[in-house]
């Protein structure tokens, strides 16, 4: 889910791309004191502003999220890595009310009961749930498998495949660089997480040169795939086998 903070510059640097030289003076320090708390979870002052920032720049996405999951009659959703649940906001809106979250990150779990999502949004470890089998009939994964180690992202993949049932979708929202990526799409994504830094960009550098959603999917029917924020962001819907 950091990868949702980095995401609030790019309304910044797509229309004003010369302006990411005004951030060069920041440190690395500096901007993972914003973003994370001392247990590598969001800061209190993040989580609070999250879903502000970032309602316009992902706002027609969550909708998509939401739309595919209605017609597709899904009824019991669960995001995982869930944050402030504003994804399960979109989903009620299109009468999905069987939705549940899980996060780690207490901070963002609180934020999503301000939301009113207190009985919801529940803290858990996404790779390691206390679902039963088959149990749901979606799972959604948006912006938190880039910024893992490479078994992390991979234990949540296939813990979404053993919770959700053999045909069911499992939905991810991530980074997406090919030939439908625009040049300055790419350029935002990989600026905003190098002044991240740390582990997070070295997650989402091996993520990204080794294709990982790719290999966690092998073998799944591709049912959907979308771009949004200059192609560099993607959307897949894959049927669970």
């Amino acid at each position: 889910m950091k990868a949702l903070f980095v995401l609030h510059l790019y309304p910044l640097i797509i229309s004003k791309p010369y302006k990411i030289l005004a951030y060069r003076n920041i440190s690395k320090r500096t901007l993972n004191c914003l973003y994370m708390s001392s247990h590598n979870h969001y800061s209190r002052f993040l989580a609070r502003i999250y879903d502000s920032v970032l309602h316009v720049p992902i706002r027609k996405l969550r909708r998509s999220v939401a739309q595919i999951l209605k017609n597709a009659h899904a009824r019991k959703v669960v995001d995982l890595c869930c944050g402030t649940g504003n994804q399960i906001i979109f989903l009620r809106r299109e009468g999905i009310e069987q939705a549940v979250g899980v996060d780690i990150s207490d901070n963002m779990l609180h934020q999503a009961w301000r939301n009113g999502l207190k009985d919801v949004c529940i803290k858990m470890d996404a790779s390691k749930t206390t679902f039963d089998d088959n149990s749901f009939d979606a799972a959604i994964m948006s912006f938190s498998l880039h910024e893992m180690p490479a078994s992390t992202a991979k234990g949540v993949f296939l813990e979404s495949k053993r919770i959700v049932k053999p045909g069911g979708l499992l939905i991810v929202v991530d980074y997406s660089f090919d030939k439908h990526t625009q040049p300055l799409g790419r350029f935002a994504a990989r600026a905003v997480e190098k002044m991240v830094g740390g582990d997070h960009y070295r997650n989402f550098k091996y993520f990204m040169a080794n294709d990982l959603l790719s290999k966690f999917a092998e073998g799944m029917e591709l049912k959907e795939q979308k771009r949004f924020l200059l192609g560099a962001l993607g959307l897949w819907v894959f049927e669970n086998g």
